[in-house]
C-alpha cells in the first residue's frame, strides 16, 4: 500500500482507540453527527487562500436552506459549481467540507455553492433530495447574485453527496429542470448495494467500513424509500440524457465497485463518463490533500474536468 495511505490508516486507527468512543454505527445520529463536526475538521487544515467564503440561505421546500458560497478573490462573474457534501446523509456539513470547495473554487476558477441540506434519520429520503435539487434549481436561476453565470454550471459532490449529484440530474431531468455541463462525482453511492466485492473487501479499516454505510442507509431509508428507487440508487434508472460525468475513486475503497458500475451504465446509456481510478487510495482522500499525493493528483483533474466544462 502505498506508505502515505498506510501511515494515515494507521494514525486514524490510534487515534481511534486513544478516544475510546464506539463506533459510529452504535451511536444515535446526532451524536454521530456532532462527533464528526469536531474530527472531520482536522481535513480542512490548512485552508487556502484566496477564496472569500459566505454564509447564506436559498429558499426550499420546507424553507430556507443554508448554503456556504465559495469564491476566488478578485474575479469577476465566474462559472457556478453546485457541491453536494458526503456523509452518509446524516453527518457531514459545508463546514466539514469546507476545505474541499475552497480547493474546487481556486483550482476550477468557479463560485462553489455548497448545500446544507435536511439530514437523515430526523428528515429522511427523500428530503435530502428535495433540498439538493431546490438549491441547484435557485442557484442557477439566480446566479448572478453569488457573482456567477448560470448558463455555466455543474454540480458535483462526494460519496453520499455523489449519490444526490446523481439523483438530481436525474430528477432535473425528468422535472424539466436546467442541464449541467457536468456531474463530478467523488466516489459516490450508486447502487444502495452493501453485498459488491469491493464493500466486502474494503469495509473494513479503511476509513468507511460497511457496518457504516449499512447505518447510513437505514437511516436514509427510514421513512420508508425504497433501494430500487432511481432517485436513491440512480443506477437503477433511465440514464439516458443526463449531464456527462467524471467520476474518481480509488481502489481501497468500499465504494470501487459503485463507480465502476455507475460508470458502465452511464456509457451503456450513451452518456460520456470518464472513470478514474486512484492506486491505494480510500474514502475520502480528496479532503486529505495535506496528507496525501494522490489526493494532490486527484484535486488537480477534478479542477481540470470542471474548468473543461464549464470553459
Amino acid at each position: 500500500m502505498d506508505p502515505q495511505v498506510q501511515g494515515l490508516l494507521q494514525m486514524m486507527a490510534a487515534q481511534a482507540q486513544a478516544a475510546n468512543v464506539p463506533p459510529m454505527w452504535e451511536q444515535d445520529a446526532a451524536t454521530a453527527r456532532a462527533g464528526a463536526e469536531v474530527s472531520f475538521q482536522a481535513f480542512n487544515a490548512p485552508m487556502p487562500e484566496g477564496v472569500t467564503i459566505t454564509d447564506r440561505s436559498v429558499p426550499g421546500p420546507v424553507g430556507q436552506i443554508p448554503v456556504k458560497v465559495f469564491r476566488p478573490s478578485g474575479a469577476g462573474t465566474l462559472p457556478l459549481l453546485v457541491f453536494l457534501h458526503g456523509g452518509g446523509w446524516v453527518i457531514g456539513s459545508p463546514n466539514t467540507h469546507a476545505k474541499l470547495a475552497a480547493e474546487l473554487a481556486l483550482g476550477a476558477g468557479c463560485v462553489v455553492v455548497s448545500v446544507d441540506y435536511r439530514m437523515a434519520p430526523e428528515n429522511p429520503a427523500p428530503a435530502s433530495l428535495d433540498d439538493c435539487v431546490a438549491a441547484i434549481r435557485y442557484a442557477v436561476a439566480n446566479a448572478a447574485e453569488f457573482g456567477a453565470d448560470g448558463s455555466r454550471f455543474a454540480i458535483g459532490g462526494d460519496s453520499a453527496g455523489g449519490n444526490l449529484t446523481a439523483a438530481s440530474a436525474l430528477r432535473l431531468r425528468d422535472e424539466n429542470g436546467p442541464t449541467a455541463r457536468l456531474q463530478l462525482l467523488l466516489y459516490g453511492a450508486f447502487t444502495a448495494n452493501n453485498d459488491l466485492p469491493s464493500v466486502i473487501e474494503n469495509g473494513e479499516g479503511k476509513i468507511l467500513t460497511r457496518q457504516a454505510m449499512i447505518w447510513f442507509y437505514n437511516h436514509y431509508l427510514s421513512g420508508g424509500a425504497s433501494p430500487d428507487d432511481p432517485y436513491i440508487a440512480p443506477i437503477k434508472g433511465d440514464l439516458r440524457g443526463l449531464p456527462p460525468a467524471h467520476l474518481i475513486v480509488g481502489t481501497q475503497d468500499p465504494l470501487l465497485d459503485d463507480s465502476k458500475l455507475f460508470a458502465k451504465a452511464l456509457q451503456d446509456a450513451g452518456v460520456p463518463a470518464k472513470l478514474s481510478i486512484y492506486q491505494d487510495q480510500v474514502h475520502v482522500f480528496l479532503q486529505l490533500t495535506a496528507m496525501l499525493d494522490g489526493a494532490k493528483q486527484a484535486l488537480s483533474e477534478a479542477c481540470n474536468a470542471l474548468k473543461t466544462a464549464l470553459a
